[in-house]
Parts: structure tokens; C-alpha cells; sequence
């Protein structure tokens, strides 16, 4: 009879030590803090809101998907100026990620998104970057 080989129980510095693993993409943590930007214009919001409906659950938008700017001002009721400047809000405050528009290829072929939530100082500075008076709304924030 042979016993089960025992793996000893890891200690708080080797937990500490371990690499961590981002967390998972979770759909309400990623739209309270989007609701929660209080910096970011309404229509930022709103575009967040349906980027996430169209998210798959690990928060990606494919390559080619509804992400592009003409139907995505369509679903949501803005001009397509009004969406690209809120995607770079959404990408600037961290809530979005998208590949580099310089290097990405095809060039046909819309970007793909990656829902993510800001940091806290990623956060305050787009906070003080896009809290500054808009030249698409003639105001301040939203």
C-alpha cells in the first residue's frame, strides 16, 4: 500500500513570490467603474456600454467586429466623429485597448478591442486630460 505524495502547504512568501495572472474580465466590475467616470462625456459612456454588449465574456472585440466607428455611431445614436473621439476617451481613460493604428494590418480591417479597467493613476490622469473643456461639446466633462 502506498500513501498519496503530500505537497507542502506554500508559505505567505512564496504566494507573494508567485507571478500574478491579470485578473479575468468581469462585465458589472468593468461597467460600474465605466459609470463611475465621472470624468468622461456621456457619449464615452454610452459607446463603453455598447462595446461591452457586444463583448464576448472575456471582454474582447474580434478583429472586423461591430467596433467600427460607423456602426457603432449608428447602434448608439452619434455621429461618427462623436464615436471615434469617444473611443480615444474610452482608450485614453484605459477602459478600452485597441493594436496601434500605425502598425495594424490589414488597413481595411477595424481594430479589435479589449475592455479593461484603469488603474487608479491611469485613471486621474485621463481625469485631467479629457476633464478639460471639449472642443466636440464646447464644455466641461460630461
Amino acid at each position: 500500500m502506498t500513501t498519496p505524495a503530500t505537497r507542502p502547504i506554500p508559505t505567505p512568501a512564496v504566494l507573494a513570490a508567485a507571478p500574478r495572472t491579470a485578473p479575468a474580465y468581469d462585465r458589472h466590475r468593468w461597467e460600474h467603474a465605466l459609470l463611475g467616470a465621472s470624468y468622461l462625456h456621456r457619449n464615452a459612456r454610452l459607446l463603453g456600454l455598447v462595446l461591452a454588449h457586444h463583448a464576448g465574456t472575456s471582454g474582447q472585440l474580434p478583429a472586423g467586429g461591430i467596433q467600427h466607428a460607423g456602426r457603432l455611431a449608428d447602434e448608439a445614436g452619434m455621429s461618427p466623429k462623436s464615436t471615434r473621439v469617444s473611443l480615444y476617451h474610452l482608450e485614453t481613460a484605459g477602459f478600452i485597448k485597441r493594436p496601434d493604428l500605425a502598425t495594424w494590418q490589414p488597413k481595411d480591417v477595424v481594430r479589435p478591442v479589449t475592455l479593461t479597467v484603469p488603474n487608479p493613476a491611469q485613471a486621474a490622469a485621463a481625469a485631467a486630460t479629457i476633464g478639460a473643456p471639449s472642443a466636440l461639446t464646447g464644455r466641461h466633462g460630461g
